[in-house]
């Protein structure tokens, strides 16, 4: 099937999920796939567009992670979407993991992609030792993935002093709510939400820097409540800073 546009590339990525194929082959059928959309021009310009001229679908976008982040797709079944991501020239994002397994095309200049393994057992969640263990320069067309938790540890930039743009495919989560972002110098680790879900994470931390029995009954009540594990262990962690 020729891929000229987000619509055909959805559709046969869709298909080819629903055959529900090995990771190994999941992963380079998908990059074969975004490499054909990637090299296609025409099909990204409505979408720039719109986000200049169209103030509804600006607003429609859901506030996630990464403030570089454009979601486009996302297929009705869950199991995969599809993401833009715009690369600043001059900008060190930050080293981070993933919930999910991704592939990863350049689409709009070149792309500088660094990839992280971990040393440390994981057991810290704020420390982590990287090892730097590869350092590519995406052109437009070519691809690269990612695995999911610490199979994944990467970092992205524009190569140059141009704006870059990279699409992604991200498949189902099997972490939700959070990523980590990485400091190799400090060799520490931190959790990173989503704005709508910051707001409650500052709150929760804000309360475990407050030694008053009030603010013990808040995080005991949250973490007893039915609420995300992530939030849980964010009231976990503080409630030890108070005791």
């Amino acid at each position: 099937m020729k891929i000229d546009t987000l619509e055909q590339f959805s559709d046969a990525f869709g298909a080819m999920l629903s055959k529900k194929p090995e990771r190994e082959e999941l992963l380079e059928n998908g990059k074969a796939m975004l490499s054909e959309l990637v090299l296609k021009k025409d099909w990204f310009k409505p979408i720039l567009t719109r986000l200049v001229l169209d103030e509804a679908f600006l607003k429609s976008q859901w506030q996630s992670i990464d403030s570089n982040e454009i979601q486009i797709y996302r297929s009705n079944d869950k199991l995969f979407s599809v993401r833009t991501y715009i690369w600043e020239p001059n900008v060190i994002y930050p080293i981070h993991d993933h919930g999910a397994w991704g592939i990863i095309g350049a689409h709009i200049n070149n792309i500088t992609e660094r990839k992280f393994m971990r040393l440390d057992d994981s057991s810290n969640d704020n420390y982590a030792e990287l090892k730097q263990i590869s350092e590519k320069i995406l052109t437009p067309g070519e691809t690269t993935t990612v695995l999911p938790l610490n199979e994944g540890i990467h970092q992205m930039q524009s190569s140059n002093d141009l704006t870059a743009v990279s699409i992604h495919v991200y498949g189902a989560p099997i972490r939700k709510g959070f990523i980590h972002y990485f400091d190799f110098q400090r060799k520490s680790a931190q959790r990173m939400y989503s704005p709508s879900i910051n707001k409650k994470i500052f709150a929760i931390r804000t309360l475990g820097s407050i030694p008053e029995q009030w603010a013990e009954e808040v995080l005991c009540t949250s973490m007893n409540s039915d609420t995300p594990d992530y939030i849980k262990t964010e009231c976990r962690d503080a409630l030890l800073k108070l005791r």
